[in-house]
This record gives structure tokens, sequence and C-alpha cells, in this order.
């Protein structure tokens, strides 16, 4: 296990900055795809944007809420910024909304590093003397696990579903009945936890055959 960590840390060292465009460009991107997407379903245009006083909130629930066990999770659930639609026919209540809130963020972030870290792999395998042939498994497993983790870190609300953002709202945005949505909401744990298992797998197997390669070079040699 040790090779590996010195193989990744060497392959990261050398192309640190494709690992961090790769990690902060997933994350752009996706929040942007989000939001667009939204929009193009709804054939909307947000008029109204709020910025959530995040220090004041975060006051507030401390001073609400003694036991810091109890605070963490309504702390960490509250958003940082929204966008939606709020029809004026209907008293002004959002229609739809999208959320940016810090404990998804992170998932979408950790995501994109884990995508970093494969594609710093693949180019640095592609720099060895002999390349490693890439199994084409790979690219369909972190295809998976990037949809996997992409769709329950979605923070969407819509009045058709629910109050409160969540991972279904999209499938009921793509045209799934909202009770089979709101049934399937408990799997988005298992489906974010299996997402990166996938990506986490398709790296070791990455270092592995990178390892086997330099093994077989140097036995050759």
């Amino acid at each position: 296990m040790n090779k590996y960590i010195t193989l990744l840390s060497k392959s990261i060292k050398e192309r640190w900055i494709t690992l961090f465009v790769i990690s902060f460009g997933f994350l752009i991107l996706y929040y942007t795809g989000l939001l667009m997407l939204t929009m193009i379903r709804f054939a909307e245009i947000p008029n109204y944007v709020e910025f959530y006083d995040v220090i004041g909130t975060y006051r507030l629930i401390f001073e609400g809420t003694p036991s810091i066990q109890d605070a963490l999770p309504i702390l960490v659930a509250e958003p940082w910024f929204e966008a939606g639609y709020k029809n004026p026919h209907y008293y002004g209540v959002a229609t739809w909304s999208f959320m940016l809130i810090p404990p998804k963020m992170f998932l979408v972030f950790l995501m994109g590093l884990l995508l970093g870290i494969f594609s710093v792999l693949m180019s640095y395998s592609r720099k060895i003397a002999c390349p490693v042939k890439t199994d084409k498994r790979l690219y369909a497993a972190a295809g998976v696990g990037s949809v996997f983790i992409s769709l329950t870190s979605a923070t969407l609300t819509w009045v058709v579903c629910c109050a409160t953002p969540s991972w279904v709202v999209a499938l009921a945005m793509l045209g799934m009945s909202a009770s089979l949505a709101l049934w399937l909401e408990p799997l988005g744990n298992f489906l974010s936890v299996a997402g990166f298992g996938l990506m986490l797998w398709i790296i070791y197997f990455q270092l592995k055959k990178i390892e086997q390669t330099k093994n077989n070079i140097l036995s050759n040699s």
C-alpha cells in the first residue's frame, strides 16, 4: 500500500495544476450546468437571487440551539445562495429554486478531486516507457460514479415535489412521478457511497496497473 501512496503522491506532485483545474472546474461546471438545465426545463429565467447572511444565521442557530449535537446538522443544511423563479400569479411563491449548500458542494468538489486524480494517473501512465493499456471499464465506472454523485448532490426545489432542496426533485423534473421520486429519496446516501466507491476502485486499479507495468519494465531491462 505504501508504494501506491508514493506513486500517487509523485503523480500529483508532477501534475498538480491539472488536478487543481479539474477539481474546481468540475465544481463550477456542475452547478452552472445544473442551473442552466433547470432554466431550460422550465423555460424560465430566475427572477430573484438571494445571498444569505450565513454568519448571522449561524449565530442565531447556536443561540437558539443549546446542544452542539443538534445545532450542527441544522447549521450545515443552511444554504449560502439561492436563485429561482417566483410566479407572480401565485402570490410570488417560488415555483422552483436552485441552492448552494456546503455539504453538497463538498461532495461535488470531492467528486471532481477524484476525477482529477484519475486523470493525473492516466497522464502518468502515458509517460512511462511502456504505456499502460487503458481498460475501457475504468471510463465506464468513472461515468457511473459521476452520475450517481452528480444526481444525488443536486439541491433543487419544486412546488410539485416538496419545499426542501432534494436530489429527487431532479428525477421529478426529468419526468418521474413525484410520488415515486420521493419514495426513492432514502436511496440517495447509498448511491453517493456507491459512486465514491467506484471512483476509489478505479483509482486503486489504475495504480495497481501502473505498478505492475513498471515492475515488468524493470524485470525485462
